[in-house]
């Protein structure tokens, strides 16, 4: 076994200082003039965005601003794409619908963002977000993964709801080695969705420096060279 193989002992670093209470993470960032802002998101898994009442939230005490997907529209902030590259099972490119920082018109998830409330305080903000008012009108969802392909169509320009196709190894060699088995078991299995995250809620601090005329981006984030460069 090498020396990084499945199985080995792995020394932990991180320990001392977290143990210590030295550990620093995003909330224990805090500026001068710091604002602080909540995300309203979605209830329904599927559902037509006919409006947004923000009027109550704007009236609550401390909030500063309340942002909704018009607002992202109108200001034409753009849109954030996928970058990875991969073929639908026709051979054409994948399809990667863009994502916006607030949807406009449509939630396609339960927590698609909707609404942001910036506030003083955190705690202010969090209580003006409860006054934000969405109003749904719900549509068929598709909440399993093996309906997917064939029920309600999560975009309208994708009514398969395949974006892409992977496939890794050899099909011939592995069905032959099927073929030759004296004895093959089968099996379902239901996974769900895996992904990589941290361990602290996802946030960004930004911090505008007028005398360098730079903005310093405080994130928890994978890969800080390719945000910088964002």
């Amino acid at each position: 076994m090498g020396q990084f193989g499945i199985g080995q002992a792995v020394t932990r670093f991180e320990d001392p200082r977290l143990v210590r209470g030295q550990g620093r993470f995003l909330g224990d960032v805090n500026l001068p003039g710091q604002a602080h802002a909540v995300v309203v998101r979605s209830m329904h898994a599927h559902a037509r965005l006919r409006a947004v009442d923000t009027a109550g939230a704007r009236r609550a005490p401390g909030v500063l601003a309340v942002f909704t997907g018009a607002d992202v529209a109108r200001d034409g902030l753009g849109t954030m794409r996928m970058t990875l590259k991969r073929k639908r099972p026709d051979g054409s490119p994948m399809f990667a619908p863009p994502h916006r920082g607030l949807t406009p018109d449509r939630v396609r998830y339960v927590g698609d963002p909707v609404a942001l409330v910036v506030a003083e305080t955190l705690a202010q903000a969090e209580d003006a977000a409860e006054l934000v008012r969405p109003d749904y009108e719900p549509l068929p969802s598709v909440t399993s993964t093996a309906d997917a392909v064939g029920g309600a169509p999560v975009w309208d320009e994708c009514p398969d709801n395949v974006s892409n196709v992977f496939e890794s190894g050899d099909r011939a060699a592995t069905e032959a080695a099927f073929a030759r088995a004296p004895r093959v078991v089968r099996r379902r299995y239901v996974i769900t969705r895996v992904h990589a995250q941290y361990m602290e809620a996802r946030g960004a601090l930004g911090v505008y420096e007028p005398g360098e005329d730079r903005y310093t981006l405080y994130a928890d984030v994978q890969y800080p060279h390719r945000v910088r460069n964002a």
